[in-house]
């Protein structure tokens, strides 16, 4: 019986002690605080991120649709080559700051008969969470008048994945940026350096 007034006695007196009672509160409001400040930031990054791919990558595709590129590519062969050349336009000192990693950019550029029938590629392998194969291997060099499709995507990282907010696509954790420009070439004069 003493001992169940002691414990009475005890468990009042911690009930009515609020020493300590800001540091128990701050811990419970923290967590939530500091997860959603994480997403907060990585919606800010990824917005920006994507943005940024894609205001790069639509100044390289304005010069597909010129012709600009054929043209300055006539002597180039192969799809390696010619997508390695695309990149380093997207990617070079064309006086853009990107906020990616220009080495992991894959682009991938294909013709289409009409905008009807246009099929845009899947970057991304659903059964594996990795680059599809094939993606970014493909380059058909489009003539003047022709439907293009070009397509570039890249990883970005995300920075706060320990909350897994759904942010990432890859299995890796990485995020896609991806943009795709769908247009029909202007009628350029082809010239004595045929691009096609």
């Amino acid at each position: 019986m003493a001992t169940r007034r002691n414990y009475r006695s005890l468990l009042g007196r911690m009930a009515g002690d609020v020493r300590g009672a800001t540091a128990v509160e701050f811990g419970l409001v923290c967590v939530p605080f500091l997860a959603l400040l994480g997403a907060i930031l990585q919606v800010a990054f990824s917005i920006w991120a994507a943005q940024n791919f894609d205001f790069v990558f639509q100044k390289t595709a304005r010069s597909l649709f010129t012709g600009q590129f054929q043209q300055t590519n006539s002597q180039s062969a192969t799809a390696g080559t010619l997508l390695a050349a695309l990149k380093t336009s997207m990617c070079g000192s064309g006086g853009s700051v990107t906020v990616f990693d220009c080495s992991g950019v894959k682009l991938d550029v294909s013709l289409g008969t009409n905008f009807a029938s246009i099929k845009l590629p899947a970057p991304i392998d659903s059964g594996t969470r990795d680059w599809s194969a094939g993606f970014g291997t493909h380059y058909t060099c489009p003539g003047p008048g022709t439907i293009v499709v070009a397509t570039a995507a890249a990883k970005f990282p995300v920075f706060f994945g320990l909350l897994n907010l759904g942010f990432s696509s890859f299995a890796d954790g990485s995020q896609l940026l991806m943009s795709t420009a769908v247009f029909r070439t202007e009628p350029y004069s082809v010239g004595s350096g045929a691009p096609c």
